[in-house]
């Protein structure tokens, strides 16, 4: 991505990845839902 890299986890599980969530529950905030 052009910014936002790397890995964010919340209590031992990946929830964002390179500037993407990852899980179901928070995929609607991914920049493409928001529009």
């Amino acid at each position: 991505p052009e910014y936002g890299g790397g890995e964010i986890y919340f209590d031992d599980i990946l929830i964002r990845k390179d500037g993407r969530f990852v899980t179901e529950e928070l995929g609607g905030l991914n920049s493409e839902n928001l529009k």
